[in-house]
């Protein structure tokens, strides 16, 4: 036999081999991860009135929003939930390709082809074994809660469990502030999402046998607890705690915790004993039993309780107790995300005198970025209402009422509903902000969202860009720093001074301008000029422990440059300093480290 007759055997038996391994991994991928699509049953509803009633439970629409009424054990409340909502939530769980597009698409772009594609084949594999622990890990009844909405909607109770244990997307502040005798309790809910969640809005009253009965302003498809608040008067909401040193959560909870706490407790005693099986968040109560309220920070199961000063707390997407930001916060958690809300939020809370729901609801709507203003907002990521707000809330529960607000972006701006659950009322509190319909900030608000996907390897999309940016009509702190940062990567410096000398004019205690100046004269090695930059940024009144390290550490390498030991000796201590302050992730003990055995063997 030809060694060519050989060669094409052996292909032939190699493809075959191929072929056969390819349908067996078809075969067992159908029986796998084959959805558990609940068998279709024909649950009767009878409405009356434009009221659906099914069991104990009703759905009605006011003002286009969905109230839900559900009541009994565990299972029926799931029930009368899937039948009642059956087609709001087969129009939100047929959306999951594009949610988990929207969460999955940063990791597909930065991914190699060959990787993407090992991504691709790979994650229906680990969700279907994570999806198995997710079922260990609920709390005691509410996986017949969750089976009863898979069966009375026909949404694969997967689905459900996977929206039930992947809350990672929401990131909000919020504050309880006491008003004389009232416990008022607001909330903005951010999403990086925010498109799909924004058109589900749902206020849902659950009465589960045996518990508190309370009311969720949430979204529809979702069964863990946004924003709520029980038959007590506890009010809760919570958000992420952005955290550096977090270990992957191997407990036994979910976000359904916050749930619990609506369904069994009714003071702050109640929940500090009660079990918070969660990871990374801050949980943000207010009680009208105590007169008070308090934030949780619960990271790697450890909660640390942080009640009220001067009368108000608030939370950003950080610890709110020092010790936990010492514990679990790099120095690089200190953003402007984080600073300039924090600003904002204790400018207003700690003014002595009236607070009132309009005040609440001016507060969530603010845009400002420190104190500078605009009819466009100054930054889009440092303000209370932002472009990720989807959805706002202000309880009042001595008076028996929740405001709320939907919308994508900037929720705050839409629409306010007054809602009192006692009387059964709802009522248009506040009509939609015509900012929201102002051609410029539906331009701007566009351009954000083009910034976002820009290539930066890309030179004629990304002047491009800088063109649209420059030709905003309205000139703010977002449209400057871009702009000029862009122009540089151009190779344009002369046009990136420019901008920066009127970003500096325009914004004059923020620092920024003068240490996007000091990065342009190192980039051009001229330390001195930066040297003059970095000292007139420590300088500023607006600024934050992250920025100020990077001044330092580049203060350090200017002077090291020019031949000042001293003075470079002076920063690198610096450095260490404000390192040391917060906890050290392990990319950063790297340049802790070399600066240590620098000063160690130079100085």
């Amino acid at each position: 036999m030809s060694k060519t007759m050989i060669m094409r055997k052996l292909l032939l038996y190699l493809l075959s081999i191929v072929l056969v391994l390819l349908v067996a991994f078809a075969v067992f991928s159908y029986f796998y991860l084959r959805p558990d699509i609940p068998s279709e049953k024909a649950y009767i509803t009878e409405v009356k009135g434009g009221v659906s009633y099914f069991g104990q439970g009703h759905l009605e629409y006011r003002e286009g929003i969905p109230f839900l009424y559900v009541k009994g054990d565990p299972h029926e409340i799931g029930l009368q939930y899937g039948v009642l909502l059956k087609d709001e939530m087969k129009s939100f769980y047929g959306r999951m390709d594009s949610l988990e597009n929207a969460m999955m698409g940063k990791v597909y772009e930065e991914s190699p082809w060959h990787k993407d594609v090992i991504i691709k084949i790979s994650t229906p594999f680990v969700i279907k074994k994570k999806l198995k622990s997710f079922r260990k890990r609920l709390p005691e009844g509410y996986l017949e809660q969750l089976k009863g909405m898979s069966e009375g909607s026909g949404v694969p109770l997967s689905d459900i469990l996977i929206v039930t244990f992947g809350p990672d997307w929401l990131s909000c502040s919020s504050f309880v502030k006491i008003a004389g005798d009232r416990v008022i309790h607001g909330r903005n809910a951010d999403h990086d999402v925010i498109d799909f969640f924004s058109r589900y809005p749902l206020i849902a009253h659950y009465d589960k046998d045996g518990k508190y009965s309370y009311i969720d302003i949430g979204i529809i498809g979702t069964p863990w607890a946004v924003t709520g608040i029980n038959e007590h008067g506890l009010t809760l909401s919570w958000s992420q705690a952005t955290t550096s040193r977090s270990k992957p959560f191997d407990g036994n909870g979910t976000t359904l915790m916050f749930n619990r706490i609506l369904e069994e407790c009714r003071n702050l005693r109640d929940v500090d004993e009660t079990p918070k099986n969660v990871d990374r968040f801050v949980t943000m109560i207010g009680s009208v039993e105590d007169r008070t309220g308090a934030a949780y920070d619960i990271v790697d199961q450890k909660a640390v309780r942080t009640d009220l000063r001067g009368g108000y707390i608030y939370a950003t997407n950080r610890c709110v107790s020092q010790s936990m930001r010492k514990e679990y916060n790099s120095v690089f958690d200190m953003d402007w995300f984080n600073s300039a809300r924090a600003y904002t939020y204790e400018k207003t809370l700690s003014r002595t005198g009236e607070f009132t729901i309009d005040d609440a609801i001016r507060l969530l709507s603010n845009t400002d970025f420190y104190d500078y203003k605009g009819k466009v907002p100054p930054y889009a990521g440092g303000n209370i209402n932002n472009r990720g707000t989807g959805s706002s809330v202000v309880c009042d529960p001595q008076n028996s009422t929740v405001y709320f607000a939907y919308g994508a972006p900037y929720a705050a701006f839409s629409r306010w509903i007054a809602y009192n659950y006692e009387a059964d009322e709802v009522s248009i509190y506040k009509d939609e902000d015509e900012r929201l319909n102002d051609p410029e900030i539906i331009e701007y608000i566009e351009l954000e969202k083009r910034w976002k996907d820009v290539d930066w390897n890309n030179n004629e999309e990304l002047q491009q860009m800088a063109h649209e940016i420059e030709n905003e009509s309205e000139e703010n702190f977002w449209t400057l720093h871009n702009s000029c940062w862009a122009w540089n990567a151009l190779g344009n410096p002369e046009k990136a001074e420019a901008i920066i000398n009127r970003q500096i004019e325009k914004y004059p205690e923020l620092l920024t301008g003068y240490t996007n100046m000091g990065f342009l004269c190192m980039d051009q090695g001229k330390h001195g000029e930066a040297i003059e930059y970095y000292e007139k940024a420590l300088d500023a009144p607006i600024t934050n422990d992250r920025k100020k390290l990077y001044c330092y550490e580049q203060l350090a390498d200017a002077y090291a440059e020019i031949g000042d030991e001293a003075k470079s000796k002076y920063y690198y201590l610096k450095v260490l300093d404000y390192y040391k302050r917060y906890w050290i992730p392990k990319q950063s003990r790297e340049q802790v480290n070399r600066i240590e055995e620098l000063l160690k063997d130079k100085y």
